[in-house]
C-alpha cells in the first residue's frame, strides 16, 4: 500500500494539488509576505528575494515557506500544507516570463 501512496502523494504535491479556497494563496501572500516581497513580488525589503525573477521549482518554494530562510520566518505552524501550496502557486503567478 505504501508503494502506491507515497508516489501518489509526491505527484499531488508536485502538481500543486489543493483543496484550499480559490484565491486563498493571494490573500495569504498579501497578508504575510507582501510586507517584504511587495504586492508584485519585486520589493526586496530586508534582503527578501525578487519573486518576479525566481526560478525555484514548486517543492523549493513550499520548503522555504514551510521552514523559512535567514530572516524570513517559518510558516509551518501558521499555514496548513494546502495553504502552503496555495501561496506557492500564487507566487509563481508573480513571475515575469523570460524573453
Amino acid at each position: 500500500m505504501r508503494i502506491i501512496l507515497i508516489p501518489l502523494f509526491l505527484l499531488l504535491f508536485a502538481t500543486g494539488f489543493s483543496t484550499g479556497q480559490p484565491g486563498e494563496g493571494k490573500t495569504l501572500y498579501e497578508h504575510h509576505c507582501s510586507r517584504c516581497h511587495g504586492t508584485d513580488g519585486a520589493r526586496g525589503l530586508f534582503g527578501a528575494k525578487n519573486l518576479q525573477k525566481s526560478l525555484l521549482p514548486d517543492t523549493a518554494i513550499a520548503l522555504q515557506i514551510r521552514n523559512g530562510k535567514r530572516i524570513m520566518p517559518s510558516f509551518k505552524k501558521k499555514f496548513t500544507p494546502d495553504q502552503i501550496n496555495e501561496v506557492s502557486a500564487y507566487i509563481k503567478t508573480l513571475r515575469i516570463p523570460a524573453i
